[in-house]
């Protein structure tokens, strides 16, 4: 079945830090998505302020938008994101992107179709190639497949990648399905609010995006704040998979020690072959 543009919908951000090239090539990502009659609704919303140079861009680039908002101040991703939320029309599929990433251009139909294929699956992820500044592939990201895979992988680490959601428009209908406030940790803490009130998730095995990691990814990651909120939202999700007495909670303490240590060996480990086989994500 092809889906017009009227049943798919992509909630994006600008900030005034944003390179508009790498802007540009995620936009023209999105409109050359195969499949589909006509190109999805992008919902943009312009958080903080923006420069000139910004400003002018959006202007010269406004009919590439279906909506655009605007935070008079920066609010952070959650708040701009249920905003976007808010105001989603019929779309039947709600996508993520940042303005960074570039989705290949059977994206969309793949996960829609998976989707099809899977009506008790309420958010699809995809794998994905870690991408530099200049675009050049420098890794591939795995991510466990079915529902239960994702499940269990919830109580150890993120088992989908933000940018990579695929939404049903009826799950974000549900006006207590919203981002929570987590200091960068909306997504995980948006899959453990779904895991939760008992709905599924899972990642296509297709590797269909590119994820962009600039010189300063793991500097941003090691944070302490950011650790003890991990902390929180890690432990709630064992406890909604596994109780309240459970040696499964030395995971999140682990976690917490992980952001703490130095960039390099945090570089490692993310990268290494150990986080696949704790995720379950498969080799590809």
């Amino acid at each position: 079945m092809i889906y017009d543009q009227q049943k798919t919908a992509v909630l994006t951000t600008l900030y005034k830090s944003d390179r508009l090239d790498y802007m540009d090539v995620a936009i023209s990502s999105i409109e050359l998505q195969a499949g589909l009659e006509g190109h999805p609704r992008i919902y943009l919303c312009c958080d903080g302020p923006l420069p000139t140079t910004h400003n002018a861009w959006l202007q010269d680039n406004a009919d590439r938008f279906y909506r655009i908002i605007r935070n008079e101040r920066n609010m952070g991703l959650r708040t701009a994101l249920n905003r976007l939320i808010d105001i989603l029309e019929d779309e039947a599929f709600v996508f993520r992107m940042d303005g960074d990433d570039v989705s290949d251009p059977d994206r969309f139909i793949t996960q829609i179709r998976y989707m099809q294929a899977h009506p008790d699956i309420a958010l699809v992820g995809c794998q994905a190639r870690d991408i530099d500044e200049a675009g050049m592939e420098i890794g591939l990201r795995n991510f466990p497949q079915t529902a239960a895979a994702c499940s269990d992988a919830l109580i150890k680490l993120n088992p989908v990648l933000h940018p990579t959601f695929c939404m049903r428009g009826n799950l974000l209908r549900d006006s207590a399905i919203r981002y929570p406030d987590a200091y960068l940790s909306e997504d995980l803490a948006f899959l453990v609010l779904l895991a939760e009130r008992g709905y599924l998730f899972a990642n296509v095995p297709e590797r269909l995006f590119n994820w962009r990691l600039d010189a300063s990814f793991f500097a941003r990651r090691r944070s302490l704040w950011r650790g003890l909120t991990e902390l929180h939202w890690y432990t709630r999700a064992v406890r909604a998979k596994r109780g309240f007495l459970s040696t499964a909670y030395l995971y999140p303490i682990a976690r917490l020690g992980l952001r703490m240590m130095p960039i390099a060996a945090q570089s490692w480990i993310y990268r290494s072959a150990l986080r696949n086989k704790i995720s379950g994500g498969g080799q590809g």
